[in-house]
């Protein structure tokens, strides 16, 4: 079935397009853009530190910059969602390269707001982490709601930022469902880290033992 499937909607590179085979080394990946991507992966575990409270781990794949900034911006903002299978499998296997899941007992995601989602038609990493959960086996929730901002002038815009930098998520589980257990929360990109600081201490307070941040890339040099 899989053959047919290729010889009538053959596997795309993510970042430049070609056609693929999946016996390549490198798949989902043309030659070329692996050997590009191999020169912006991340480290891999960074040490906790600022961007993150509580000691949280943090760990990204990738480098946000060339080839794959620009097929990022394609998938979020192009309506190029065959894009989010390749990026899980790279996700997966740069996440099976640092450890693996078994010290995760669920994986958490931030979400897009309902504004995103309905102008975009899906959100963009919940697409990822499904992919990831059926390769992985582990177990994902939706958890996490993004508060869609009242006001659209340029006033209440600062106001609310000066108002308050971190209430932009809201919680939508039970606290059962999180109470002592090592939860792998996951996002598609790392800017600041706020979002990331706001939603990993949401999960604390719902009694999360332990939370683990994942991103599949960064643009923060200092990382």
């Amino acid at each position: 079935m899989m053959r047919i499937l290729d010889l009538l909607y053959p596997p795309l590179c993510p970042l430049c397009g070609r056609t693929l085979r999946r016996s390549l080394d490198t798949f989902p990946l043309c030659e070329a853009c692996a050997a590009e991507l191999q020169s912006i992966k991340g480290n891999g575990l960074c040490e906790p530190q600022e961007v993150l409270p509580d000691n949280v781990g943090l760990y990204y794949a990738y480098r946000y910059t060339g080839l794959l900034r620009e097929a990022v911006l394609r998938y979020k903002y192009k309506g190029a969602l065959w894009m989010a299978e390749p990026f899980a499998e790279l996700f997966h296997k740069r996440m099976l390269e640092s450890g693996g899941y078994d010290q995760f007992d669920l994986a958490a995601y931030v979400p897009v707001s309902g504004r995103s989602l309905a102008v975009r038609g899906y959100d963009q990493t919940l697409e990822i982490v499904k992919r990831i959960a059926k390769k992985s086996g582990l177990q994902y929730v939706s958890c996490f709601y993004k508060k869609d901002a009242a006001g659209d002038n340029a006033a209440d815009r600062k106001n609310r930022s000066e108002r308050n930098q971190e209430d932009r998520y809201g919680y939508t589980g039970s606290p059962a469902a999180l109470r002592n257990r090592s939860i792998l929360l996951i996002d598609d990109i790392l800017t600041t880290g706020a979002t990331l600081r706001e939603c990993t201490r949401i999960l604390l307070r719902q009694g999360a033992g332990c939370v683990f941040a994942a991103v599949f890339a960064t643009g923060r040099r200092d990382l």
